[in-house]
């Protein structure tokens, strides 16, 4: 299946790394977690995506920049996870959805309750350049 939008890329390449699903399954959301979402999970975030103009049009070599929060009940799970999410994704190549793409850590990286407060939540920043395999 090819990608519709660039968060499906990023699932694409978490959902094949091993170390990640073996500590979420299958729990990886765009946007938002469902309300009673079983702890830990990841929830993937779009910030921006930019592709450069050229003389001919569009580079189709687009950038894009990702928020990825790893939640967990506890700080040590949510740190944890994060730590094993960016140990996977930084410098990953590869193909995934149709698309030959590249991560890399951003400068996010942070610590909070999350929305509601009950839950440990770190944010990661992300980016990747992607093109049609």
């Amino acid at each position: 299946m090819a990608a519709t939008c660039a968060l499906d890329i990023l699932r694409g390449a978490l959902e094949g790394e091993s170390a990640v699903t073996a500590k979420v399954g299958a729990r990886i959301y765009p946007v938002e977690a469902p309300q009673q979402a079983t702890m830990p999970s990841l929830v993937l975030h779009l910030v921006d995506e930019r592709d450069e103009r050229m003389l001919s049009g569009a580079g189709r070599y687009p950038v894009a920049r990702f928020i990825v929060d790893c939640i967990g009940e506890t700080f040590g799970q949510a740190a944890g996870l994060g730590l094993t999410v960016k140990d996977a994704l930084r410098d990953w190549t590869g193909t995934v959805e149709g698309f030959s793409a590249y991560f890399d850590c951003d400068e996010i990286d942070h610590f909070d309750r999350g929305e509601r407060g009950d839950l440990w939540r770190r944010r990661l920043g992300f980016e990747a350049r992607f093109r049609a395999a």
